[in-house]
């Protein structure tokens, strides 16, 4: 062994043992790996930024070894994508992307709501209805910030009703799809007409739950999303 690759060997070590010291991340390349899938989501890297292995291990204060462990899972989540010799980068997204993520949400989350309208309970319904009137009553008054704040009631409706599907197979397929940057900036690229009659479908989809009709609920959320993806169109990707 040369002293060259001895030299190199004792520097991956004390990379290696220093991460049980790191003050930052103890326990390795999980919750290092879910920190920067929730940066990624929220935008704080953006399509087509360089993920630099050295300063996110300073940042989080790890070694290199739990950087390379959550960059190969976010790139199986198809979150960032490696060029050789160049190193990880935030994915862009394609008008393609687009149709392909709402053609699989167009399939899946109607189910999930005929799943969900024989499970919700009441107390959770009542919580969905007060959600969704919030939600109008930010879009209707424009303050600062309303845009963050409905993309996030949004969300939590969704997954809520997602997860009274009671189907976890389900629910881990769907929320791969609607934690997307693309889908979660959705609210941000709507025409304000068309954003408050998709609001306004919230509150049929719930009173359908509240119903205990299945079928009616899965119809709803299809016209729901068929609606979003339309209304998606003529605008695009348009990630700038």
């Amino acid at each position: 062994m040369t002293p060259r690759s001895q030299s190199r060997e004792a520097d991956q070590a004390t990379e290696d043992a220093g991460e049980a010291d790191a003050p930052g991340l103890r326990t390795g390349a999980s919750p290092l790996y879910e920190a920067l899938r929730s940066e990624i989501l929220r935008g704080v890297h953006q399509p087509g930024s360089h993920l630099v292995e050295a300063l996110i291990a300073q940042n989080y204060g790890v070694s290199r070894t739990p950087v390379r462990a959550a960059l190969a899972r976010l790139e199986g989540d198809g979150l960032i994508e490696t060029i050789p010799n160049r190193g990880a980068f935030v994915s862009r997204w394609t008008d393609t992307d687009l149709e392909e993520i709402y053609a699989l949400r167009v399939r899946l989350e109607p189910y999930a709501s005929r799943l969900a309208a024989g499970n919700i309970a009441e107390q959770e319904l009542d919580r969905l209805d007060k959600l969704a009137a919030t939600m109008i009553e930010l879009l209707d008054a424009g303050s600062f910030g309303w845009i963050e704040r409905c993309t996030e009631l949004n969300s939590e409706l969704h997954a809520a009703i997602l997860q009274a599907s009671g189907s976890p197979r389900l629910i881990s397929i769907v929320t791969a799809l609607t934690e997307l940057p693309l889908v979660r900036r959705a609210i941000s690229r709507y025409p304000r007409e068309m954003l408050r009659r998709n609001f306004d479908q919230h509150k049929q989809i719930l009173q359908a739950l509240r119903q205990g009709d299945g079928e009616w609920a899965e119809a709803l959320m299809a016209a729901h999303i068929l609606g979003a993806r339309q209304a998606l169109r003529p605008h695009g990707v348009n990630e700038t």
